[in-house]
């Protein structure tokens, strides 16, 4: 799959996930500066990989999730980036993130390479979404060919009714 970032080619790390894939171990850290392990983000649940809060779609595309989960407060949402840990706790502090759990790979740069979000060229996490099953089995995968484009929000809320609500 080509994928650009302001219409220039870059090249993904690792392996990208498709749907019936398992979502391999990882760590990442918390806003606390805690280390969090794949096995604490238990149940469905949906993932958001992005480049960096400090840009416009990126906080946009957080705080249209935010907003459409204020009605679905079972749904767990992590949301990745390789941000530091305290650029990911200003933006929730300033922008009342309260229905996202963000998560920094800043510290092991692992997510990245078992998702295939890695932009070599750049060092950050290209935009993807994925829904997963309570056993970490992905439902539905999206990876953005233009990592400064939004995501679909409607299939990604679609398909995580599907796991959420069954």
């Amino acid at each position: 799959m080509k994928v650009t970032f302001g219409g220039n080619e870059v090249h993904l790390y690792g392996t990208q996930l498709k749907e019936g894939d398992l979502l391999p171990d990882f760590m990442l850290t918390d806003l606390s500066l805690k280390d969090v392990d794949s096995r604490d983000l238990s149940g469905p649940k949906i993932v958001l990989t992005f480049p960096s809060v400090d840009t416009s779609v990126c906080s946009l595309e957080l705080l249209t999730f935010n907003d459409q989960l204020e009605n679905l407060p079972s749904y767990k949402v992590f949301a990745v980036s390789m941000d530091l840990p305290f650029t990911l706790k200003r933006w929730v502090k300033e922008n009342a993130g309260d229905y996202i759990t963000m998560l920094s790979d800043h510290k092991f740069r692992v997510f990245g390479e078992v998702t295939g979000t890695y932009v070599e060229e750049l060092g950050i996490l290209a935009r993807a979404a994925f829904v997963l099953d309570e056993e970490n089995r992905v439902i539905y995968a999206e990876y953005l060919q233009e990592i400064g484009h939004e995501p679909n929000y409607s299939k990604i809320l679609e398909e995580a009714k599907r796991v959420f609500e069954s």
